[in-house]
Protein backbone atom coordinates (compact mmCIF):
# COMPACT_ATOMS: atom_id res chain seq x y z
CA UNK A 1 0.00 0.00 0.00
CA UNK A 2 1.49 3.34 -1.06
CA UNK A 3 0.08 6.72 -0.18
CA UNK A 4 1.17 10.27 -0.83
CA UNK A 5 1.53 12.34 2.35
CA UNK A 6 2.68 15.86 3.22
CA UNK A 7 5.49 16.22 5.76
CA UNK A 8 6.84 19.70 6.48
CA UNK A 9 5.42 20.97 3.18
CA UNK A 10 7.19 18.18 1.24
CA UNK A 11 5.42 15.45 -0.73
CA UNK A 12 6.50 12.04 0.50
CA UNK A 13 5.46 8.64 -0.81
CA UNK A 14 4.91 6.23 2.07
CA UNK A 15 4.73 2.50 1.38
CA UNK A 16 3.72 -0.04 4.03
CA UNK A 17 4.08 -3.71 3.18
CA UNK A 18 3.58 -7.01 4.99
CA UNK A 19 6.73 -8.77 6.10
CA UNK A 20 7.26 -11.76 3.81
CA UNK A 21 9.26 -14.93 4.35
CA UNK A 22 10.56 -17.47 1.87
CA UNK A 23 9.17 -20.86 2.84
CA UNK A 24 9.35 -24.28 1.22
CA UNK A 25 5.87 -23.72 -0.18
CA UNK A 26 6.64 -20.21 -1.50
CA UNK A 27 6.49 -16.69 -0.15
CA UNK A 28 4.32 -16.25 2.94
CA UNK A 29 3.12 -12.96 4.40
CA UNK A 30 3.47 -12.60 8.16
CA UNK A 31 0.30 -11.58 9.99
CA UNK A 32 0.45 -8.29 11.89
CA UNK A 33 4.04 -7.56 10.80
CA UNK A 34 4.67 -4.61 8.51
CA UNK A 35 7.67 -2.65 7.24
CA UNK A 36 7.70 0.87 5.86
CA UNK A 37 9.49 2.72 3.09
CA UNK A 38 9.55 6.39 2.14
CA UNK A 39 10.56 8.20 -1.02
CA UNK A 40 10.55 11.79 -2.31
CA UNK A 41 9.27 10.75 -5.73
CA UNK A 42 6.64 8.25 -6.87
CA UNK A 43 7.52 4.63 -6.12
CA UNK A 44 8.21 2.12 -8.84
CA UNK A 45 7.99 -1.66 -8.99
CA UNK A 46 11.76 -1.71 -8.55
CA UNK A 47 12.04 0.77 -5.67
CA UNK A 48 9.69 1.55 -2.80
CA UNK A 49 12.29 3.96 -1.39
CA UNK A 50 14.34 3.97 1.78
CA UNK A 51 13.34 1.38 4.36
CA UNK A 52 12.57 2.72 7.83
CA UNK A 53 15.31 1.75 10.28
CA UNK A 54 15.90 2.29 13.99
CA UNK A 55 18.85 4.16 15.55
CA UNK A 56 20.98 1.00 15.24
CA UNK A 57 20.31 0.66 11.52
CA UNK A 58 17.96 -2.29 11.96
CA UNK A 59 14.73 -2.58 9.97
CA UNK A 60 11.71 -1.54 12.03
CA UNK A 61 8.79 -3.98 12.12
CA UNK A 62 5.36 -2.61 13.01
CA UNK A 63 2.35 -4.53 14.31
CA UNK A 64 -0.32 -2.68 12.33
CA UNK A 65 -0.62 -0.44 9.32
CA UNK A 66 -1.91 2.38 11.53
CA UNK A 67 1.06 2.05 13.92
CA UNK A 68 3.44 2.09 10.94
CA UNK A 69 1.78 5.16 9.41
CA UNK A 70 1.80 7.12 12.69
CA UNK A 71 5.34 6.25 13.78
CA UNK A 72 6.84 6.78 10.33
CA UNK A 73 5.07 10.16 10.01
CA UNK A 74 6.40 11.23 13.42
CA UNK A 75 9.93 10.13 12.48
CA UNK A 76 9.81 11.93 9.13
CA UNK A 77 8.65 15.17 10.77
CA UNK A 78 11.88 15.13 12.79
CA UNK A 79 14.24 14.48 9.85
CA UNK A 80 12.68 16.15 6.79
CA UNK A 81 13.40 19.83 6.36
CA UNK A 82 10.82 22.13 4.76
CA UNK A 83 11.60 23.46 1.24
CA UNK A 84 11.96 26.96 2.71
CA UNK A 85 11.63 28.53 6.13
CA UNK A 86 8.85 30.89 7.13
CA UNK A 87 9.31 34.17 8.90
CA UNK A 88 9.72 33.09 12.54
CA UNK A 89 6.64 35.13 13.50
CA UNK A 90 4.53 33.09 11.05
CA UNK A 91 5.02 29.77 12.83
CA UNK A 92 2.18 28.40 14.95
CA UNK A 93 1.61 25.29 17.04
CA UNK A 94 0.40 23.58 13.85
CA UNK A 95 3.65 23.91 11.88
CA UNK A 96 6.38 24.08 14.56
CA UNK A 97 7.39 20.49 13.76
CA UNK A 98 9.05 21.90 10.62
CA UNK A 99 11.79 23.50 12.73
CA UNK A 100 11.83 21.52 15.97
CA UNK A 101 14.65 19.04 16.65
CA UNK A 102 16.60 19.98 13.49
CA UNK A 103 20.07 21.50 13.21
CA UNK A 104 19.42 25.07 12.00
CA UNK A 105 20.93 28.54 12.04
CA UNK A 106 18.89 31.18 13.85
CA UNK A 107 19.71 34.76 12.82
CA UNK A 108 19.18 37.12 15.74
CA UNK A 109 18.46 40.85 15.63
CA UNK A 110 16.07 43.60 16.61
CA UNK A 111 12.37 43.19 15.91
CA UNK A 112 11.34 44.85 12.59
CA UNK A 113 14.98 45.05 11.44
CA UNK A 114 16.77 43.00 8.79
CA UNK A 115 20.17 43.57 10.41
CA UNK A 116 21.59 40.33 11.79
CA UNK A 117 23.46 40.91 15.04
CA UNK A 118 24.30 37.28 15.75
CA UNK A 119 23.79 33.83 14.23
CA UNK A 120 23.28 30.79 16.44
CA UNK A 121 23.58 27.25 15.10
CA UNK A 122 21.76 24.64 17.10
CA UNK A 123 18.64 22.58 17.62
CA UNK A 124 15.37 24.03 18.88
CA UNK A 125 14.43 21.70 21.71
CA UNK A 126 11.51 23.55 23.27
CA UNK A 127 8.99 26.22 22.34
CA UNK A 128 6.62 27.99 24.70
CA UNK A 129 3.39 29.20 23.14
CA UNK A 130 1.99 32.63 23.84
CA UNK A 131 -0.54 33.10 26.63
CA UNK A 132 -4.16 34.01 26.06
CA UNK A 133 -3.28 37.74 26.09
CA UNK A 134 -1.27 37.25 22.86
CA UNK A 135 -2.48 35.49 19.73
CA UNK A 136 -3.07 31.87 20.81
CA UNK A 137 -0.87 29.07 19.47
CA UNK A 138 1.87 31.51 18.48
CA UNK A 139 5.42 30.76 19.62
CA UNK A 140 6.65 33.11 22.31
CA UNK A 141 10.01 31.80 23.49
CA UNK A 142 12.33 29.01 22.36
CA UNK A 143 15.24 27.01 23.72
CA UNK A 144 18.08 26.28 21.33
CA UNK A 145 20.72 23.70 22.22
CA UNK A 146 24.12 24.69 20.81
CA UNK A 147 27.60 23.20 21.17
CA UNK A 148 28.15 25.78 23.95
CA UNK A 149 24.99 24.99 25.91
CA UNK A 150 21.41 26.14 25.85
CA UNK A 151 20.17 29.57 24.70
CA UNK A 152 16.72 30.97 25.43
CA UNK A 153 15.26 33.51 23.03
CA UNK A 154 12.00 35.26 22.34
CA UNK A 155 10.66 34.34 18.92
CA UNK A 156 10.55 38.07 18.10
CA UNK A 157 14.38 38.18 18.45
CA UNK A 158 14.79 35.70 15.57
CA UNK A 159 14.93 37.51 12.22
CA UNK A 160 15.26 34.43 10.03
CA UNK A 161 16.00 30.72 10.06
CA UNK A 162 18.30 28.93 7.62
CA UNK A 163 19.70 25.47 7.21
Amino acid sequence: MTEQIQINRQTIYLTIENVTLDTESGIAEQENQFVGFFKYEPVTEISFGEQVKDANGENVVFHSIEQARNQISDMLKRIIYPPSFLNPMDYTADNLAEIMQKELTFNIGDFNSDEIQESITGTMTNCTLASASNPPNMPYSVRIMTNNGERRLRISDIISITR
